[in-house]
């Protein structure tokens, strides 16, 4: 029977840091614990040993701790306060410090999530954080939990256990909220099969270790993908396998089907992650999988104080959307949201999360409290079924914009502007003004009935009214993506050189011209890019193909001598100028008479194989390899132009 004083309890304290710190001192004195600290504060007394900064906080993953204090009197940092909550074994108490006055708080971690280079005031998350304590902690309760014993009731996870061990799927994955014992289970399944683990972070892997067989070997993801394993076990256990970027885990899982191995995925999707959901949407519809999860908690007890508190901070769960559409016959609204209207701000937050992969805390807080941003919403009645993020770009100096394309500057905000100018070389891009299409997702049973391209219309439209010189977006490739954004009269103008993490794919970037001048600007750099695809299709696996013709003029432009210019005095990179260098080495070989450029015709010969240049020429590393490049380039347009 679940016991209420062994429930894990939060206490709120209010005021300043050090005053704060100093109060509960006695307190940490005489209750014995972990006490892990999260805090940005520096001059903290000798006696508070277990200190950490918010943006470290991964490290506690896979541990339990007793006791800890998160300190947000400077910033709110969501992540960080989910990873902490979520080591606390039960009997725990969780202190967290808060100003005293949010009337006058700038939030520091707005920092990372609002394109700005100074801290803002966050009124709409004070006001849900105000909320969720007021629900849920309305009288605190500042009395430590009764001793509790060790003991859980472990019936479900050998419940489990069987039926894993009985499943005949290739492909099995154990999803569970924190806290519900899947590394322990995963752990337990290694005295019954002969099994290799791997995982993001080994040092995360405490209880699965406690758990486990002495002798499971480990490997890091990339490294089991580099090895050459003769006798490769059974299984492979991919233990928190929604933190694996998703082109890495796809070719785990390719290897362990390739090896005639099974597979053992543990995962949570609810939570910091943000990619947990991208694992289940996007990669696992492409196998046949069985699945398996942990409901009853065991680090803690069942209907927790503090678990309560965090999914509701956290929005964890799923908004209740219509599975079945309502009658098309019924008008849709389109409309910006009132960003203060929490309410609808918090479910347009669940919509993404449910349609969209990357959806993560971060952005939580920027659509409650970023600034330059507008929240689009769609409904049927009272039903949300689609929404977008759109955020206001260009208009930038032209001496911050011409440090940009240097590469001496990257301030915070306008990516897509501010890669046009940096990797696309066109300044014109970041001193229009422009909309940038952050996020849009449409409630799977409402797809493909041109509610997308109603929505972004209205965006057009919004966008003109305020003298906007164009729309743009920058997409993970995929063909129906492409084919979508192309159909609404989007113009491919830039395909960036290395995959997504995330996504495992290449990104594109696409702008819909709206003034005169945003004609021009997208139609000078699709003719660029049609240029630059004759060398790109190279060394970018897309297929060109279907996106643009290559442009078979390769004369060296006035603009490429430019870019030349920029890659040697300044710190445009090397695939930024990459079409630029293959078209000076293309005309350099045509002209006998001239200079010659050993390394760089060397390593445009080999593409990719920057390792074999390097060592044929001797050189350190790729670093050195890239300045030899440069003074090569450098010294050509000294002599020549």
């Amino acid at each position: 029977m679940h016991d209420p004083n062994s429930t894990r309890k939060l206490w709120v304290l209010r005021g300043v840091a050090a005053k704060l710190f100093d109060q509960v001192s006695v307190t940490i004195s005489q209750h014995l614990g972990d006490w892990i600290i999260v805090t940005e504060q520096t001059n903290l007394p000798d006696s508070l040993i277990n200190v950490i900064l918010p943006n470290k906080t991964k490290k506690l993953l896979g541990q339990q701790y007793l006791h800890a204090i998160f300190d947000a009197t400077q910033g709110f940092n969501l992540d960080a306060f989910a990873m902490l909550a979520g080591t606390l074994i039960k009997g725990s108490v969780l202190i967290l410090f808060l100003p005293e006055n949010f009337s006058t708080w700038q939030d520091q971690d707005s920092l990372r999530w609002n394109e700005k280079p100074y801290p803002i005031q966050v009124p709409n998350f004070v006001t849900h954080l105000e909320q969720t304590l007021n629900e849920f902690i309305p009288f605190p309760n500042y009395q430590f939990p009764q001793p509790h014993g060790s003991t859980c009731n472990l019936v479900e996870q050998q419940t489990i256990l069987n039926k894993l061990l009985k499943s005949d799927k290739t492909i099995k994955v154990l999803i569970a909220k924190r806290g519900r014992g899947k590394s322990a289970l995963a752990g337990q399944f290694t005295h019954f099969k002969d099994c290799l683990v791997t995982a993001p972070n080994k040092n995360a892997l405490t209880t699965f270790f406690q758990f486990a067989k002495g002798d499971i070997p480990f490997y890091a993801p990339d490294e089991l993908i580099a090895s050459t394993i003769d006798n490769f076990p059974n299984y492979l256990i991919i233990d928190e396998a929604a933190m694996i970027p998703l082109p890495i885990l796809e070719k785990l899982l390719q290897l362990a089907i390739y090896k005639n191995s099974h597979i053992l995925l543990t995962t949570t999707v609810e939570g910091y992650e943000g990619t947990g959901q991208g694992f289940i949407l996007k990669l696992l519809k492409n196998y046949s999988c069985e699945f398996f999860s942990l409901n009853m908690p065991i680090r803690w007890c069942d209907n927790d104080e503090l678990e309560s508190f965090t999914d509701h901070l956290l929005l964890n769960g799923l908004f209740p959307v219509a599975l079945q559409p309502l009658p098309i016959q019924q008008p849709m609204n389109y409309s910006i949201v009132n960003r203060d209207d929490i309410i609808s701000l918090k479910q347009i937050f669940y919509l993404l999360k449910d349609a969209h992969y990357q959806t993560t805390l971060v952005d939580l807080r920027r659509i409650f409290d970023a600034q330059n941003l507008a929240v689009w919403q769609v409904k049927i009645g009272n039903n949300f079924i689609a929404a977008a993020i759109t955020i206001n770009e260009g208009n930038l100096s032209d001496e911050l914009i011409d440090d940009i394309w240097k590469g001496v500057r990257r301030p915070k905000g306008n990516l897509v502007a501010q890669s046009l100018v940096a990797h696309a070389g066109n300044k014109q891009a970041a001193k229009l003004m422009s909309v940038r299409i952050n996020r849009i997702a449409v409630i799977e049973s409402y797809r493909r009935q041109h509610i997308a391209h109603q929505l972004i219309q209205n965006i057009l439209e919004d966008a003109i009214k305020y003298g906007k010189d164009y729309l743009s977006v920058s997409f993970a490739y995929h063909h129906e993506t492409s084919r979508f954004w192309s159909m609404l009269g989007f113009m491919i103008v830039h395909v960036c050189s290395h995959k997504e993490a995330s996504s495992g794919s290449y990104s594109i970037m696409a702008i819909k011209p709206i003034t005169t001048e945003g004609y021009n600007l997208a139609y000078s750099m699709n003719k660029r890019l049609r240029r630059n695809i004759y060398w790109l299709k190279n060394i970018i696996d897309l297929p060109f193909d279907n996106l643009l013709l290559a442009d078979s003029d390769q004369h060296l432009s006035t603009q490429d001598l430019e870019e030349l210019q920029g890659f040697c005095h300044y710190h445009r990179s090397y695939e930024a100028t990459y079409a630029a260098l293959c078209r000076l080495n293309l005309y350099n070989d045509k002209q006998s008479n001239l200079g010659k450029l050993p390394v760089l015709a060397m390593l445009l010969l080999n593409k990719k194989c920057e390792a074999l240049v390097i060592q044929q020429f001797n050189l350190t590393g790729r670093k050195a390899l890239i300045q030899t490049i440069k003074q090569e380039v450098k010294q050509w347009l000294d002599n020549y132009f």
